[in-house]
């Protein structure tokens, strides 16, 4: 059976494994500077950083049509060149619409299209889709590769954290600007975790030193594995390599670790949280 894989833009993953296993992604859009920027096509993402470092002005998303689903999944099963397709889904619990959207667009197809939700974002969400890929390139038929994923996934880990929280003022998610000022006055480095299905829950803050969130998350990361088994890496970060690098060498001396990769982080979720931000995602390796 010939299974094409389809995700949206809050995955991560490095684009040169999107392209080598023949994965599609749909953009979300960020309106920007009074355009609309559908992320990875009219914008590269690294650009994108490039351009909120020097803004004053604050992005806002909007998330995929159905339309844009439906009309990936028409063609590769219309083309004949797929029997079956994969919808690799943000938690529908991050991104309600995102989700909704999927179901509308499979809708017409249905008996073809299997939906997943990775109750998570970014690095697990990226690993998954490049599992199902992988799975079926093994030969494994729809019900297997569904039933190994749905066994995976109450298994993964993913932290966050980030350096400041002006975007997040700037975004209105904080409304009170004496708790911005002290943030920045005492260095508070907010961390958050993510939380079956799809929450992002906060953690105990790290004071005073920038060091100190990317130490923290280390930490936390070992914590939330367990020793024996053998995981799979996405650190996803946006302008902090230096950060994400530290955290990965130290994650192989103290965790087994199958395969790791560092990619720029979804600016879904890197708008919102600012330069700086680090997300530490562990998925168990198919083996």
């Amino acid at each position: 059976m010939k299974i094409k894989v389809i995700t949206d833009s809050a995955a991560d993953l490095p684009s040169e494994l999107m392209e080598k296993h023949k994965i599609s992604f749909v953009p979300h859009i960020v309106l920007f500077e009074d355009k609309p920027w559908k992320l990875g096509v009219d914008i590269e993402i690294e650009d994108f950083y490039l351009r909120l470092r020097d803004s004053k002005f604050f992005p806002s998303s909007a998330n995929p049509e159905a339309s844009d689903f439906l009309n990936i999944i028409k063609e590769s099963l219309e083309s004949g060149d797929y029997d079956h397709v994969f919808c690799i889904s943000v938690a529908k619990e991050l991104s309600g619409s995102t989700y909704s959207a999927y179901r509308v667009a499979m809708k017409k197809h249905s008996e073809n299209v299997t939906l997943v939700n990775t109750e998570s974002a970014s690095g697990v969400q990226g690993l998954i889709t490049l599992y199902v890929s992988e799975l079926a390139k093994q030969g494994k038929n729809v019900e297997e590769i569904t039933k190994i994923i749905e066994n995976l996934i109450p298994k993964y880990y993913l932290n966050v954290g980030f350096h400041t929280m002006d975007n997040i003022y700037k975004s209105g998610r904080i409304k009170s600007k004496f708790i911005l000022f002290l943030t920045k006055m005492i260095g508070v480095k907010p961390i958050a975790q993510m939380e079956r299905p799809g929450k992002l829950v906060s953690t105990v803050p790290v004071f005073f030193s920038k060091k100190g969130m990317v130490k923290k998350l280390l930490k936390l990361a070992i914590k939330g594995t367990v020793a024996d088994i053998k995981y799979n890496l996405v650190i996803s970060h946006v302008d902090n390599l230096r950060g994400a690098q530290y955290i990965l060498d130290n994650l192989k001396k103290n965790r087994k670790i199958d395969r790791s990769f560092i990619t720029f982080a979804s600016p879904i979720i890197g708008s919102n949280t600012g330069m700086g931000t680090i997300i530490v995602s562990l998925l168990p390796s198919l083996d």
